[in-house]
């Protein structure tokens, strides 16, 4: 009876082992952030267009008895890491009694204003509706998203798509489709809520979003680049390398999100691989990518 037992168990391990997904979740830098003033509710209200760029963490997602998360750093293990709090969130919601291995790769930079974090909790939305077969609908998913964070559910469909409200609203539009980032990591992240409270302090830089949409579905990436701003550039530290890269031929610099990152954008790949050299030289964090159409992608 208990060989039958043990045996019947090593099956259901074995058979786990087997159903795994392997996922690719994109990051995003913002093409421009409009934040308005405080919310009675203590929130900010901004206006946004996010787009999802070609670096991406690897998430390999198993069936489990519990949830476990292992990314190879203590500080993002287990009940640590968003992803950790999506599969539980998931589980719940579907009344699921199982659990999830999931496995993280981490190749998006940590506290980047690139959202790693949220793209990795949308991955592990996706992963187990498709594990467990649950079928869940985009908005439900995107309404499970929502409650792990105001920038998870953009990470569903990822492209380009303007986010209102504080970030929940989302509108798609026509995805860009040509032009180099250049992706720079300017320092360590301050917290978000430390940055939000320096900006209701300073005069905001209101870009002109509706601009920014049109330059970026009619595909103009030197409009867009012309038009790019960010509300958080006035709180930020200055991008001391920033005129060095229109001199190396960027058409546009800008901050993705709260920083630390900042962003050029290049018309010319050889220009863009040109200047990722530069500053390799000069031991800047940096990252060459391009915009893509989806945030999640399996493999």
């Amino acid at each position: 009876m208990k060989n039958n037992l043990k045996n019947g168990i090593s099956e259901k391990i074995m058979c786990f082992k087997k159903e795994k997904i392997k996922i690719r979740a994109f990051a995003k830098i913002n093409i421009g952030l409009d934040i308005s003033s405080k919310r009675p509710d203590g929130y900010h209200s901004i206006d946004t267009v996010m787009q999802t760029v070609s670096i991406a963490d690897r998430i390999t997602v198993r069936k489990a008895f519990k949830v476990r998360v292992d990314c190879g750093k203590d500080s993002l293990k287990d009940e640590k890491n968003i992803a950790f709090k999506a599969a539980k969130l998931f589980l719940k919601e579907t009344r699921i009694k199982m659990g999830a291995h999931i496995k993280i790769e981490k190749h998006i930079p940590l506290a980047a204003g690139l959202g790693g974090g949220s793209a990795d909790a949308a991955a592990v939305l996706l992963a187990l509706d498709k594990l467990y077969k649950t079928r869940l609908s985009y908005e439900k998913l995107c309404e499970l998203a929502l409650e792990l964070g105001a920038d998870v559910p953009f990470f569903i469909g990822g492209g380009t798509q303007r986010a209102e409200g504080i970030g929940e609203k989302l509108t798609p539009l026509k995805t860009l489709k040509k032009g180099w980032f250049l992706l720079i990591k300017n320092g360590d992240k301050p917290s978000t809520k430390e940055m939000y409270s320096k900006l209701d302090s300073n005069n905001i830089i209101h870009p002109d979003i509706n601009s920014i949409i049109k330059a970026v579905e009619d595909n103009d990436l030197k409009a867009v680049a012309e038009r790019v701003d960010n509300s958080f550039i006035a709180v930020n530290q200055p991008l001391k390398i920033k005129d060095k890269l229109l001199s190396l031929g960027a058409v546009g610099v800008s901050l993705s999100g709260s920083g630390p990152t900042w962003y050029a954008i290049f018309e010319d790949e050889n220009k863009a691989v040109s200047a990722l050299k530069e500053l390799k030289k000069e031991n800047v964090e940096a990252y060459l990518c391009q915009p893509l159409e989806k945030s999640i992608i399996f493999e």
